[in-house]
């Protein structure tokens, strides 16, 4: 049996009111049985044994400092902190009698007697906290049930609407083709027609050029027939000076039967046929005027040649002037395509009423196929972003759901943060500047066992010389849906909390009590 007063240093003070367990001082309740003062303590590593009564004896004898559990001896011990009426602590034993209140109940403090027990009050607070949590995840879990109950009336809606589309888009397939070999069909008709009233045109324009030729013919042949008999002469064709073929300044006998051959004298028809095609289209070396020959190597001075000039200039024009009034004046050719440097085209002419019916009725059938193929690529695009909402997961009870085409903001000092969730996350300087994308979504990132609990946005904008930023959303408890932090943990790396009923999980079934 120890002595009293020994046993007194081992035991924790008893407070008033509190129902305490008898154990040596800073000793917890699962290591109790290893603390029995009827039997020698053996340390609890096992490395060695020793009297009971040198437990807490201020004097370390065991390596682990297991038996000094109640003062500051042992530099690796551990003194457990009862703190009844609040939670429990394990801390240092070299923190035991260090003047700082480390335990609500003052137990670690019984030498200087610096603090006072607070656990009471601590105990208090925390249990009113531990009611307002309580509550909030009492409320926001059946915020949460309604919104899975929404989400699976609004599953059930987009199925019956995903259904529904799928029947019409068979519908629409089937118009569509319809529809397209009726634009085949009508085009046809509307091609050949088209061709038709163009083969015409063409055939018109190529009769007005030929008359437009022969009016020319005609006048050229009156400019040649100098006495107007209606007969081009030998002697009337020797007289043109265009005609001269190898430049000696003379038509010889022999240059006009090789232009004519010997069918002298040329009605206008024999005119058209033989001479108007080299008079209307002369060859390219001919239609070139002759050299011009060398300049002397010594010019006059340059006083004497500017008088020259001025002496021969007026000779010079009127004798160009002469030779222009002796030239044959070709008229020139007027197409009805060509058009002046100020004139406008003028519109096609109308094509007649019944190629324009053909033309109506393909324009027609091009508009219901463009408008049924516009129709079938909308509700391909929509069954396509359904069977994609249908396919993610919201969740056991898809509680998430809600959250869907949702964006959410937090303004601080510099940025607003936007949260768009399954999307991307955003920021943007708060005073001007273009988003900087912060990742998009990848998948719900929480541990293992509960998945849901956080979400992964990768890929976002790279960081200079560093990765690409990525974002990690953590999902808490609330009765509304807001993001209400934001930070950067490490270089391109974000941390946010989204608060959300569909993170609310209802209060424990079982409260948690305080060691005795």
């Amino acid at each position: 049996m120890l002595p009293p007063s020994l046993l007194l240093l081992l035991l924790p003070p008893v407070l008033p009111g509190t129902l305490e367990v008898t154990r040596p001082r800073g000793v917890s309740l699962s290591n109790l049985p290893f603390y029995e003062a009827s039997r020698p303590f053996t340390c609890l590593d096992g490395s060695a044994s020793l009297p009971f009564a040198r437990v807490n004896d201020d004097f370390c004898d065991c390596p682990d400092g297991s038996d000094e559990p109640g003062t500051p001896a042992c530099p690796n011990g551990r003194f457990h902190c009862t703190n009844a009426g609040f939670r429990p602590r394990t801390i240092p034993a070299a923190h035991v009698n260090d003047g700082v209140c480390d335990c609500c109940d003052a137990s670690d403090e019984y030498e200087t007697g610096v603090c006072e027990n607070t656990c009471k009050e601590l105990g208090r607070r925390e249990r009113e906290a531990q009611q307002r949590r309580a509550e909030l995840e009492r409320e926001g879990f059946r915020v949460k049930q309604r919104l899975a109950q929404e989400a699976a009336a609004g599953r059930l809606e987009k199925e019956e609407r995903l259904g529904g589309l799928r029947a019409a888009r068979g519908g629409l397939e089937q118009r569509v083709g319809a529809l397209r070999a009726a634009k085949d069909e009508a085009e046809g008709p509307e091609r050949a027609a088209k061709e038709e009233q163009q083969r015409r045109r063409l055939e018109q324009r190529e009769a007005a050029l030929a008359a437009q030729d022969a009016a020319r013919a005609d006048e050229a042949f009156r400019a040649l027939d100098a006495d107007g008999d209606g007969r081009l002469t030998a002697a009337e064709l020797r007289a043109r000076p265009e005609l001269d073929g190898d430049g000696d300044g003379d038509v010889s006998e022999e240059e006009v039967q090789a232009l004519v051959g010997g069918g002298l004298p040329l009605d206008p028809d024999s005119f058209r046929q033989s001479l108007w095609g080299r008079l209307r289209d002369p060859p390219q070396d001919e239609a070139k005027p002759p050299p011009e020959p060398p300049l002397e190597e010594t010019p006059p001075p340059p006083e004497e040649e500017e008088e020259e000039e001025e002496e021969e200039g007026p000779e010079e024009e009127e004798d160009d002037e002469a030779g222009a009034e002796e030239e044959l004046k070709v008229p020139p050719p007027q197409h009805p395509e060509e058009k002046g440097p100020q004139e406008e085209t003028p519109p096609e002419p109308p094509f007649d009423a019944a190629t324009q019916a053909l033309i109506d009725a393909a324009e027609k059938a091009r508009q219901e196929l463009a408008e049924a193929e516009r129709e079938l690529k909308e509700t391909e695009e929509s069954i396509r972003a359904l069977e994609q909402e249908l396919a993610f997961d919201f969740g056991p009870q898809g509680e998430f759901w809600y959250l869907h085409g949702q964006c959410y903001e937090l303004p601080t000092s510099e940025y607003i943060y936007r949260l768009c969730p399954f999307k991307r996350v955003s920021q943007k300087p708060k005073h001007g500047g273009a988003d900087t994308n912060l990742g998009t979504w990848g998948s719900w990132s929480g541990p293992e066992d509960d998945r849901f609990r956080s979400m992964r946005y990768e890929q976002g904008t790279g960081c200079w010389q560093g990765p690409n930023r990525s974002t990690t959303v953590k999902l808490t408890c609330g009765t509304e849906t807001a993001v209400t932090a934001a930070s950067e943990p490490s270089r391109c790396e974000y941390l946010l909390e989204l608060v959300t009923p569909a993170a609310c999980r209802g209060p424990p079934e079982h409260d948690e009590h305080d060691e005795l």
